[in-house]
């Protein structure tokens, strides 16, 4: 019987190109996952493109590729295209039509909600993280899993299991991360760029978002807020607001970690769960998704409006455990 990877693998090997499209504001799982399944790809003389609609977040701007990416869909028709990691066909933003128009779309998610859209669905919502997936995928291809390719996989996989700290690893993520590693990845290397470097404007954001905390009365909830005011005080840039909400959840008695960023789109909030707390049904009430313990959305509306839905949605899911 062919199995998903299996069948996805034959699709790109008969294929002259690809576009893989990650999800608005990537993390690192869907940038490392989308540039491993690049790289392996092209290998075989597939024309693999990665696009981005928010570009790269400086913490991955040294995996293998990660200069190549694009954030203006191509004119061109793929002859296939990969939704990597998007549970709606909008959540890759501006490549959504691309995506639409390609002769086979391949949907690969893992998240606990997906809108079940493309010609080929490959959704695993036991997975660690979608770079255990794609792994699956590069097997089928048939590609070695050169150090390249490994560092972008153990990308995916050291960040959506917080460094394995998360309820998601299991044995297989574990002996997975072994395996990347004999092949030349470095997971020294992603810990020290990812969590523990940030400029001194990030730093200085940090303190200020950190200053501006506010607990709920009964103290299982936790949010900040970050301005644009703040983000030019501090010399900061939007991709410096990434890591503050899991502080946030760092905080004894907090079962729900919330930040909110203003941004052109709206207002993006974060959200971090803990104790069987779902931060990804808090997500989809308002529009968004993820996974139970970390997720998050984009609404329209004043910072003061957007706060206030959101602790409602969170006092609901909080009643409900």
């Amino acid at each position: 019987m062919t199995t998903l990877p299996q069948q996805i693998a034959t699709t790109l090997r008969k294929s002259p190109d690809v576009l893989i499209a990650c999800h608005v504001a990537p993390d690192g799982d869907c940038i490392g996952a989308s540039l491993a399944l690049a790289r392996a790809t092209s290998r075989l003389g597939v024309r693999a493109v990665v696009g981005s609609a928010d570009g790269v977040p400086e913490a991955f701007l040294d995996l293998p590729g990660a200069d190549q990416i694009v954030s203006t869909p191509p004119v061109q028709t793929f002859a296939t295209a990969v939704a990597m990691e998007c549970s709606t066909i909008e959540r890759s933003g501006v490549f959504a039509d691309t995506l639409k128009r390609a002769g086979t779309l391949i949907n690969i998610d893992h998240h606990l909600s997906n809108a079940g859209y493309g010609h080929v669905v490959y959704w695993d919502k036991g997975a660690a993280a979608v770079g255990e997936m794609v792994t699956e995928i590069i097997r089928a291809l048939g590609t070695p899993i050169d150090a390249g390719i490994a560092q972008c996989l153990l990308a995916a996989i050291v960040t959506d299991t917080g460094v394995f700290r998360f309820t998601n690893v299991t044995p297989h993520t574990l002996r997975l991360a072994a395996e990347l590693v004999e092949a030349g990845g470095s997971i020294h290397r992603l810990v020290e760029r990812v969590y523990e470097t940030r400029s001194p404007g990030g730093l200085r954001l940090l303190g200020m978002a950190l200053a501006a905390v506010r607990l709920s009365a009964d103290g299982l909830v936790a949010w900040t807020t970050v301005t644009p005011e703040m983000l030019a005080a501090s010399g900061a840039r939007p991709e410096d607001t990434t890591g503050i909400v899991g502080m946030l959840r760092q905080i004894r008695g907090v079962k729900v970690a919330l930040m909110f960023e203003s941004t052109a789109d709206g207002i993006r909030a974060s959200i971090r769960s803990r104790d069987g707390a779902r931060s990804n049904v808090i997500a989809e009430t308002l529009g968004g998704g993820g996974h139970q313990a970390a997720a998050g959305f984009t609404l329209a509306g004043s910072m003061s409006d957007v706060v206030g839905k959101t602790l409602l949605e969170v006092e609901k899911e909080l009643r409900a455990q």
